[in-house]
């Protein structure tokens, strides 16, 4: 009878282990996923909010002009994967006010290639600068 105890207790003890094991892992690759959707985001957008700088500039230096033309695709193909970037964000990351803040950013960033002159462009860009910088704050504190 002893014996039988003690293996109940050995089995009951190994079952117990996995599952706490398992439980951790799964907790680390998902904040491990979370993680990486926030960074695919912020990547795109910070490559998006330089394509929109890049078609500005080619739109006043030579409106219609080839290098304008190349840049305009440009930014369409990187607001694209940004798009690519927010649908990650909702699948891996559950908070609805990341998702505003993600798509808000977005639309700032597609704006400052309507700006007017140097000025606005730069004031369009601190804006949109500071709210991808409060997405990652607001992401890095859900995430850890």
């Amino acid at each position: 009878m002893n014996q039988v105890l003690t293996t109940l207790i050995a089995v009951a003890g190994t079952l117990i282990g996995s599952l706490l094991g398992y439980q951790f892992q799964k907790r680390v690759a998902d904040r491990s996923e979370r993680r990486s959707a926030v960074l695919a985001f912020t990547s795109a957008a910070n490559e998006f909010l330089r394509s929109q700088h890049d078609w500005w500039w080619r739109k006043h230096e030579d409106q219609g002009g080839p290098a304008h033309v190349a840049a305009r695709t440009e930014a369409f193909r990187l607001r694209g994967l940004v798009f690519q970037a927010v649908h990650q964000l909702h699948l891996l990351v559950p908070d609805d006010s990341l998702h505003s803040r993600a798509e808000r950013t977005t639309e700032m960033i597609h704006a400052l290639h309507r700006a007017t002159d140097r000025e606005e462009l730069r004031v369009l860009t601190a804006d949109a600068r500071a709210s991808l910088n409060a997405l990652v704050g607001q992401a890095s504190g859900q995430i850890g």
